[in-house]
């Protein structure tokens, strides 16, 4: 059963004493399949988590909501599963599956007991292999209407959820693949024929895209003739070219206004473009964003909620992605205070840390907290943000799936002089998005109000 060409590689130590050691051995299938297998013989239990180098960046123009749409049509049923994944996985006693869809990826991951490992292998293979056999126009319909459906329940029909759209728009217009976020526009996925969903999976689908990590309770020879068994016959298909188009720049200040129905206090978000997931200055802005906005001593949350209390709400978040990133500053108000009150000292609390940077301290409880979250991935096996997502994420985006030592390293390697340069260097005066959300009045219909270059 072994038809695969086997390339493996071990991890030998963790970074430091104290840090967790994952072992895997990783090896590739001779169809291209990247395998990635971590005992863990703590509880009966084996984690099956694939991922597939598919997200929004694979799409095109009018194609946009593509890899969504397919993370819904993944579990609709294959040639010899019926009538749906949904059925067949709870037939076998799992405590935890889902799918999800990124800028950069999709994954679908099975928690389950030890002895149904076979079966949760030969379920991913057959809709990995055998989607298209059952994929008619019915199938299609109904996820065309259940994605449009989650579209208008999370982002439209949500409060501030139009805000987290714009800025996708803002940031990345088209042609840029990740115009529309992750959802996509209603128009394009409700536009999908049969024959543009058979070609985005012949085209993104494949064992040579795909990388599986199974991790738990199990043997690694018998794993292995399982996955050699129910994968290593699926054809390889083409190579997918992975998108490098660079991030728009910032035309200026681009300001919009517009009132949300469902907001019961206005919000103002102010967003720079970022950088990209796993480069050199990611850890620095991941940790001005601790100081920033992470708990009640953060910097803005101190200032605005706890002594001022003009907000009821603050969140910083450094988001950097496989093609391109950004940084968001996000304020809600308290009842009864407006926009203009919070934006002086959003301000005056950001020029202080350009000016006069950030303290040892605050890097240090800031690493910690970030530390920590990592850390956290490896004490379970799988479900989201486990041991065997974070193997696969450090395969998708560096080929490595070892690099959880590398990663710990980094952070700590972050300083004080780090954070203010890239506080300086991002967080510009003169290019940034602002968003003005105030709540619909009474009886008004919604209005926008742009400048600069916004739609």
């Amino acid at each position: 059963m072994r038809s695969a060409a086997f390339l493996v590689l071990v991890l030998a130590s963790a970074a430091r004493a104290g840090d967790p050691e994952v072992k895997f051995e990783k090896y590739q299938l001779a169809n291209g399949l990247t395998v990635i297998l971590s005992e863990d013989h703590r509880l009966p239990q084996v984690a099956v988590d694939i991922w597939y180098h598919v997200g929004a960046a694979n799409q095109t123009p009018g194609h946009s909501g593509f890899a969504h749409l397919f993370e819904h049509m993944m579990f609709s049923g294959s040639k010899h599963v019926q009538p749906d994944f949904h059925t067949a996985l709870s037939a076998l006693g799992i405590s935890d599956y889902n799918g999800t869809t990124n800028f950069d990826r999709t994954n679908y991951f099975e928690l389950l007991p030890s002895n149904q490992l076979a079966a949760a292998l030969w379920l991913e293979a057959d809709r990995m292999g055998y989607l298209l056999d059952t994929l008619g126009e019915q199938k299609l319909k109904v996820q065309r209407d259940v994605v449009s459906n989650e579209k208008r329940q999370n982002t439209e029909n949500r409060p501030y959820g139009m805000a987290g759209q714009r800025v996708c728009d803002l940031l990345f217009p088209k042609p840029h693949p990740y115009y529309e976020c992750v959802i996509g526009d209603i128009g394009d996925v409700q536009a999908a024929s049969l024959a543009d969903i058979r070609n985005f999976f012949r085209a993104d689908y494949g064992p040579q895209n795909a990388s599986l990590a199974v991790v738990g309770d199990f043997d690694a020879k018998v794993a292995k003739e399982l996955v050699a068994k129910y994968f290593a016959t699926l054809p390889r298909g083409p190579e997918v070219k992975l998108p490098d188009v660079p991030q728009p720049e910032i035309k200026g200040v681009v300001k919009e206004a517009f009132e949300d129905k469902l907001a019961e206090e206005p919000r103002l978000e102010l967003v720079w473009k970022g950088v990209r997931a796993f480069s050199d200055e990611e850890p620095a802005g991941d940790v001005l964003a601790d100081v920033l906005g992470n708990g009640k001593t953060s910097r803005l949350y101190k200032a605005l909620v706890f002594d001022r209390q003009l907000a009821s709400g603050v969140g910083v978040g450094d988001v950097s992605l496989g093609i391109a990133g950004w940084f968001q500053v996000t304020i809600t108000a308290a009842r009864g205070h407006q926009i203009a009150e919070l934006s002086p000292l959003v301000r005056q609390i950001l020029a202080e840390v350009k000016k006069d940077g950030v303290t040892p301290k605050e890097v240090e409880r800031a690493t910690r907290n970030i530390l920590a979250g990592k850390l956290r991935t490896v004490e379970r096996i799988g479900g989201f943000g486990g041991k065997a997502d974070l193997l696969n994420e450090y395969q998708t985006y560096l080929g490595d799936p070892g690099y959880l030592p590398r990663d710990l390293a980094r952070y700590r390697a972050v300083t004080p002089q780090a954070v203010q340069a890239f506080a300086n260097k991002y967080l510009t005066d003169d290019k940034y998005l602002e968003l003005d959300i105030e709540p619909q009045k009474h009886g008004a219909a919604a209005t926008g109000n742009n400048s600069g270059g916004a739609r």
